[in-house]
């Protein structure tokens, strides 16, 4: 049974992220496929992993772990990992952000009232000032 155009999609976009973390070409690129191992094939390193998940979670939203789903693995799982399994991991976890295939960065939330930066060193605890700003 074959892929559906809009899994054929998401796999195309994933293996772009991942074309993209490595900084291979597009030969590269067209090689890779849905069967095509994370690990025996590909030789991703645990940086590249980690790289590859914050692009993913940029994309798809935060459900989207990849280093989280991996790490629940044992290491008979992680050799056999495929690009369909990690397409398969975005697919059930992925938020409604951009659609499939979309590109350009993920618009960041707007912190609320007592949210924000919080400079090295503080607890991000909000702090309540009185009326007359003390």
């Amino acid at each position: 049974m074959s892929a559906s155009p809009a899994e054929q999609g998401l796999l195309r976009r994933i293996a772009e992220l991942l074309r993209e973390v490595v900084g291979e070409d597009r030969a590269w690129l067209d090689a890779v496929g849905p069967d095509t191992r994370i690990d025996g094939e590909l030789l991703l390193e645990s940086h590249e992993l980690a790289a590859w998940n914050l692009a993913l979670r940029r994309e798809y939203g935060d459900g989207v772990d990849l280093v989280a789903h991996v790490a629940g693995l044992d290491i008979d799982q992680i050799i056999a990992l495929t690009v369909a399994d990690v397409a398969a991991h975005v697919a059930a976890r992925r938020s409604d952000g951009p659609a499939v295939g979309a590109t350009g960065p993920v618009a960041p939330s707007t912190p609320g009232p007592a949210t924000g930066p919080v400079a090295p060193g503080e607890s991000g605890t909000p702090v309540m000032l009185a009326a007359d700003g003390s």
